[in-house]
């Protein structure tokens, strides 16, 4: 699709100017910050349009044309994120451009300290780098050494959803129900707790548990009823109330 061709390019200016130290490091890491949450943002709202066109199939004309107008805006929605992905790729494009002096922080003198700083962001980098690229197993090796040996960084919460988030892509969906439940209890305030809980649940829809998918989805629904992801878990419980 349009947007993850565009994420993949984006993913590669980012580390890239951040292994080159053009900007300084908050600069970057704002920036960076940014473009994760447009990324997941997307992702559910990509999700969603899914959702609705394979709702298309089993509702009455009426019904249909209601659901294509949901998913006209949620389209739009999708090409606004884009946008923003191309505003952000220009403010990168400003900033590796920009001598550090002139970045708003002195330079640093190369010392141990920098150096592990360095060697921990381009860890980090090197991981959601693989995960972008479908190395999933690479991904998971480089985000489980980053929790290893930076426990306390604050990039450790994005780690450990990016390990469930790989087992999930790839299809390992007893492996992602597990890694989910530990960002869960791990970070329950995260936003991206009720996406965890409704990948639990499609995980267990696609391995044939659905009795306990209901669960999750229903768990979902009660703990963030207004959110995104519940609306999903309303249509994916009606859907399993039909088969049933």
């Amino acid at each position: 699709m349009v947007h993850r061709a565009l994420f993949m390019g984006f993913t590669t200016i980012v580390i890239s100017l951040l292994i080159g130290c053009v900007a300084t490091n908050e600069d970057l890491k704002g920036v960076y910050a940014r473009q994760m949450r447009l990324e997941a943002q997307t992702n559910r709202l990509t999700k969603e349009v899914e959702e609705l066109k394979r709702q298309t199939q089993l509702k009455t004309s009426n019904e249909n044309e209601e659901i294509k107008l949901q998913i006209a805006r949620l389209e739009e929605r999708i090409q606004t994120l884009e946008e923003s992905y191309t505003q952000l790729k220009r403010r990168l494009d400003q900033l590796s451009s920009l001598p550090p002096s002139t970045t708003g922080s002195p330079s640093l003198p190369t010392t141990p300290q920098t150096r592990e700083i360095s060697t921990q962001q381009q860890l980090f980098n090197e991981g959601y780098k693989n995960l972008a690229e479908g190395n999933y197993g690479k991904a998971r090796e480089q985000f489980s050494l980053f929790l290893k040996r930076y426990p306390d960084s604050p990039e450790a919460k994005d780690a450990l959803y990016w390990i469930a988030e790989s087992y999930y892509r790839e299809g390992k969906f007893e492996e992602a129900i597990l890694e989910f439940q530990r960002f869960i209890d791990t970070y329950p305030k995260d936003e991206r707790v009720p996406l965890s809980y409704l990948k639990q649940g499609l995980s267990l829809i696609n391995i044939g548990r659905e009795e306990e998918a209901k669960l999750f989805l229903q768990t979902l629904i009660d703990k963030f009823p207004k959110s995104e992801e519940a609306k999903i878990a309303r249509e994916k419980l009606k859907e399993l109330a039909r088969k049933g």
